[in-house]
């Protein structure tokens, strides 16, 4: 889960420092996003994988619940602050630091979520959609939120997405779209921004991997 302004992209001149919007100590975690977590609660409790997991929120939710939880981010201090909310939760979650655009899964998960972390539009993002795909097991489930291009009136070119974008690349990637709509959620804030407004528009889309899709083996 990430800052509202800024999305990582390994591949940009300037690339935005994310190491610099975490602490490091798990004091920033935030609070879980119940409408992207609500998909998991029809499901048995397995493997879950967070890409883009922030300082954990979302990924200390699941492992509460019972999921064997993979968080993967590109900034070691998110991952820190998430490891360190863990050990003072008592939780066991595998961390990793790797951008999301380059990492490959190394098995299959039940649930995978992607909380407004996609790299700006373009080979990283659609990169990062393909690993997402990739890592569900058939029957599987993705929830992704993003900040929604068409009802926000911030962010550069490319750094939001649209509905029909989503979409398009998901079904592209074999995926049945179970859910997909605009609203508007609360926006996720990180320390120094606490005067944006409380709430802006998103693109929330679950996506289920069918039982049908032809696995490759070696």
């Amino acid at each position: 889960m990430h800052d509202t302004h800024h999305t990582h992209h390994s591949h940009d001149p300037h690339p935005f420092d994310w190491d610099a919007v975490y602490r490091g100590d798990g004091s920033d975690t935030t609070a879980p996003d119940p409408l992207l977590l609500a998909p998991a609660d029809a499901l048995t409790p397995g493997r879950a994988l967070d890409l883009g997991c922030g300082a954990g929120g979302n990924a200390l939710a699941l492992a509460e619940r019972g999921w064997r939880v993979t968080g993967v981010d590109i900034a070691p201090r998110a991952i820190a602050g998430t490891r360190a909310s863990a050990c003072a939760r008592g939780l066991e979650l595998e961390l990793l630091v790797a951008d999301t655009a380059q990492w490959q899964p190394e098995t299959t998960y039940g649930f995978v979520l992607s909380s407004y972390a996609l790299p700006p539009r373009g080979p990283a993002r659609t990169a990062t959609l393909a690993a997402a795909a990739a890592a569900l097991a058939p029957g599987g489930i993705l929830a992704l939120g993003e900040w929604d291009e068409e009802g926000c009136d911030w962010g550069a070119d490319g750094d939001l997405v649209t509905l029909e974008e989503i979409r398009t690349h998901l079904s592209d990637l074999g995926l049945d779209i179970v859910r997909a709509e605009r609203l508007r959620v609360p926006r996720h804030q990180h320390p120094g921004h606490e005067q944006e407004p409380a709430d802006d528009a998103a693109v929330i889309v679950t996506a289920r991997k069918p039982h049908d899709t032809l696995e490759t083996s070696d």
